[in-house]
């Protein structure tokens, strides 16, 4: 009973200090304005609401989104919002939304500590260098300030494959080719988890992969063995990934869409060693609660290490130096020749720091573990560095964050329209209680606002406002989204070409109706905007509705086949070792 009490301990008190820190954020009841915020809280209003109307697979977004239409749930990664769906069921709508962070910071905090176990840390030491690593500054901030929704998701399931990845190198050291059960279940749960989530992400970490797979064929011997286990593991992600791949790619192919663009790089999106310096030591207001940072542990890890390297093992030295080669990789002295090229597209460099981040909260306790035999003296320092990481934390949360955003953010307490936004100055700067929550779901023009709309598209003024245009002129329209569709209700002229406030993607079929039940032939014009022609009959109510393409259902069938496959196969593996 005492080691049942102890085992939990060890997820209850994290948690406990994870739900006292966001009541602290949230304790005037409101939610705070991420950069990415306003494009998330849309993702997820739209999924609950077709889950509240029996349909799991939305395909474009009518609930929110300016409500044109847009294929944003095709596009993007889903698997957490599912979740936050679903959260929007059980609470109110603000409320959900800090479940849904708290839920994010368990996951990447028991993730991070089931690795940490696997690679020789004792419960204890496995549960401090998890907490380190989940309450880093860098990394909170991207969950409660930045609000990089799918990103701190992917980085959640990053640790499963550094894992992989060293358990790969250590059954390399003959010529026998074997596949190894746990490290493709490793690698395949890692990615898959990781695409369905944030695509940029996998794009990162399967560079960084591919990387390590190159050394590892140079320097190691057995290297049929190690594209045999990456081949296996490589098809069985694809085939699990396939509810988002296969839509993702037809939309692509078909379509001629408008990405997220690179921004300019600054030392904020790709610091140098100052600024690194700077987010980590200093406490001035403006350098406090960044996410272009490794924190503080991070340094002090390095530096431990250096400082002791006679005394560390070999799995300290290589996590160290892997570390530092990462957190270079993502500094401006590269990037300044990289960002004008297609690699610009990742944004943010230093979003690979995170891998450097988990690797350097391990080894702050490692180097501690290796230097010193004395156990209470261990524990000592073991509670020091985690009562230094919270204090740092803390102070950079309530002096570089809640107190700035209290004092300057406008409540959206009002439906935004062109002439009155959301409160987007100088940046996001808005905050919304429970009753606001929907009014962010309407006039939208900032970030990710038009991501993968049709190339040439032009939010115009019938489009902002929503209404049908018939002869050149807008005609007042009443709208009432549907899953996967929208009702539009107006006089409209008999025999008319009718241009209708949605976009038109092609390889999208879209049925359209009125109330007697014709239907019409539509064209997509210039703007991208469907166009219908009247009958010669009184209408007053269009409905339109996107079909589910056929290969996304084939894809879903694929992916849930495949996931049915694996986990028989884990447990049937399972009870023959029982």
């Amino acid at each position: 009973m005492i080691n049942v009490i102890k085992k939990w301990s060890y997820y209850l008190i994290p948690g406990l200090f994870f739900v006292m820190m966001l009541v602290y954020v949230g304790r005037f009841g409101f939610l705070y304005s991420g950069a990415d915020l306003q494009f998330h809280a849309n993702r997820i209003f739209e999924y609950y609401n077709h889950l509240k109307e029996g349909n799991l697979i939305p395909v474009i977004s009518t609930f929110s989104s300016n409500q044109i239409g847009s294929l944003v749930p095709t596009m993007y990664p889903s698997l957490p919002v599912y979740l936050g769906a679903m959260l929007q069921f059980i609470f109110p709508s603000v409320t959900a939304m800090y479940g849904l962070m708290w839920l994010q910071l368990m996951v990447q905090f028991s993730v991070a500590k089931w690795v940490g176990k696997e690679l020789s840390l004792s419960s204890l030491e496995s549960t401090i260098a998890a907490f380190i690593y989940t309450v880093t500054t860098p990394i909170l901030s991207q969950v409660i300030q930045q609000w990089l929704f799918g990103e701190v998701w992917a980085m959640s399931f990053m640790p499963l494959l550094v894992l992989a990845l060293i358990r790969l190198a250590e059954s390399t050291k003959d010529s026998t080719v074997s596949l190894n059960r746990k490290t493709i279940l490793l690698l395949v749960v890692g990615f898959t988890l990781i695409i369905l989530s944030h695509m940029l992400s996998f794009v990162i970490v399967t560079g960084y992969t591919s990387i390590f797979t190159l050394f590892l064929l140079i320097f190691k011997k057995n290297r049929l063995n190690i594209l045999a286990n990456l081949s296996v593991a490589a098809i069985i992600t694809i085939l699990l990934s396939m509810v988002f791949l296969m839509p993702f790619i037809v939309a692509m192919l078909g379509n001629k869409l408008a990405t997220p663009g690179a921004t300019t790089l600054t030392l904020w999106s790709a610091p140098n060693v100052q600024e690194l310096f700077k987010t980590a030591f200093s406490f001035k207001p403006d350098v406090l609660f960044k996410t272009n940072s490794i924190g503080i542990v991070a340094f002090l890890s390095i530096f431990g290490v250096i400082f002791t390297w006679w005394k560390q093992n070999r799995f300290t030295k290589y996590a160290t130096i892997v570390s530092i080669l990462i957190i270079f990789s993502g500094m401006s002295y590269i990037w300044k020749y990289l960002y004008e090229t297609p690699l610009g597209s990742i944004q943010f460099p230093h979003r690979v720091f995170i891998i450097a981040i988990f690797l350097l909260s391990l080894t702050s306790i490692l180097m501690i573990r290796n230097v010193f035999k004395s156990n209470q003296l261990r524990y000592i320092l073991y509670v020091g560095l985690t009562l230094l990481s919270v204090i740092v934390t803390l102070f950079s949360l309530k002096f570089g964050f809640v107190d700035k955003v209290n004092a300057l953010a406008v409540q959206t307490n009002y439906k935004p329209t062109s002439e009155k936004p959301v409160s987007y100055t100088p940046i996001a700067n808005f905050k919304i209680k429970n009753a606001d929550f929907k009014n962010i779901m309407g006039y939208w023009t900032t970030y990710g606002a038009f991501d993968y709309m049709p190339a040439n598209f032009q939010f115009n003024k019938a489009l902002q406002e929503k209404k049908i245009v018939q002869n050149g002129k807008p005609i007042n329209t009443t709208v009432k989204p549907i899953s996967n569709g929208i009702i539009y209700q107006a006089n409209l002229d008999k025999q008319k070409d009718t241009i209708l406030p949605m976009v038109g993607y092609k390889g999208l079929n879209y049925d359209i109706t009125d109330k007697q039940h014709h239907h019409y032939n539509y064209r997509i014009n210039k703007n991208k905007q469907l166009v219908i022609r009247m009958k010669n009959t009184d209408v007053n109510k269009v409905i339109v509705k996107a079909k589910t393409p056929i290969t996304t259902y084939i894809a879903w069938i694929i992916s849930l086949i495949t996931a049915v496959f694996l986990l028989v196969n884990v447990l049937k593996n399972k009870k023959h070792k029982v």
